[in-house]
């Protein structure tokens, strides 16, 4: 006679409020409500160690603003007061700095919430998750600085010179001198470069471009033939020009 057996039926270890605490705490996101009525604001541990303290599990709201940058307190309480608006359908969603109330650690923060409101459009609960972003905006304002200086050197270079990104060659950058060789103006930044200036197409220089941007060499033409439009009509030049690859942080060849 076979025995049978019966399993028993696979009950989930955690409820998904727990679930969803551990995800929160994996990711390093913190959550935090704002009492409307007492005007408190709650913060879990990490929202707590957000602002650099441990020991208030609430504070008053005046109080929170107080661990906030002086230059983005302002900007915060506008954002809190638009999201407790009912025509903002109480979305809240802002990066600011937090000064460290008792470590005096700067930081960048990310905070999201939704304010809910009744029939008559009070707001009755505001609740929302906070994350850093520190390192996120640190890089962000290196690569804006590294931008803003390659951008200050080719426009105080003597030599014709431009920023062509990607396969389609975007027009990032060209400076006066460039410009004034291509009859063209600063209307053409931004846009690709068959768009901006659809003559090259047919010309070699659109091939060897690529070629450089696919290869990663330098390309010298000592005395290029490029036909340029000038008040309607195709004329020839001879240059001297050179393509340089461009590299990224991931050592891919960008332009």
């Amino acid at each position: 006679m076979k025995r049978q057996f019966s399993l028993p039926l696979n009950k989930s270890r955690f409820s998904d409020l727990e679930r969803l605490s551990f995800a929160l705490q994996a990711a390093q996101v913190g959550t935090w409500d704002l009492d409307l009525e007492r005007r408190q604001v709650w913060w879990d541990e990490r929202c707590r160690e957000l602002h650099g303290f441990v020991k208030e599990v609430e504070v008053a709201y005046e109080t929170s603003l107080e661990y906030v940058h002086p230059a983005d307190q302002s900007r915060v309480d506008q954002a809190v007061t638009w999201a407790l608006n009912p025509k903002s359908l109480g979305d809240y969603d802002i990066e600011f700095r937090t000064i460290g109330g008792e470590d005096y650690k700067l930081r960048w923060v990310h905070s999201k919430g939704q304010a809910f409101f009744d029939e008559h459009g009070k707001a009755y609960r505001f609740s929302g998750i906070m994350q850093d972003i520190t390192s996120l905006v640190l890089a962000r304002q290196q690569l804006e600085a590294s931008e803003r200086h390659w951008r200050s050197m080719i426009e105080s270079s003597p030599a014709p010179t431009a920023v062509l990104i990607g396969r389609e060659m975007n027009v990032q950058a060209a400076n006066k001198a460039m410009l004034d060789i291509i009859g063209r103006d600063e209307s053409i930044l931004g846009k690709d470069l068959l768009e901006a200036i659809p003559e090259f197409e047919s010309q070699p220089m659109i091939g060897l471009a690529l070629s450089v941007l696919e290869q990663g060499h330098i390309y010298h033409d000592p005395e290029g033939r490029i036909a340029i439009l000038k008040e309607g009509c195709l004329q020839e030049y001879w240059f001297s020009y050179t393509y340089t690859p461009l590299v990224n942080e991931k050592k891919k060849y960008t332009a």
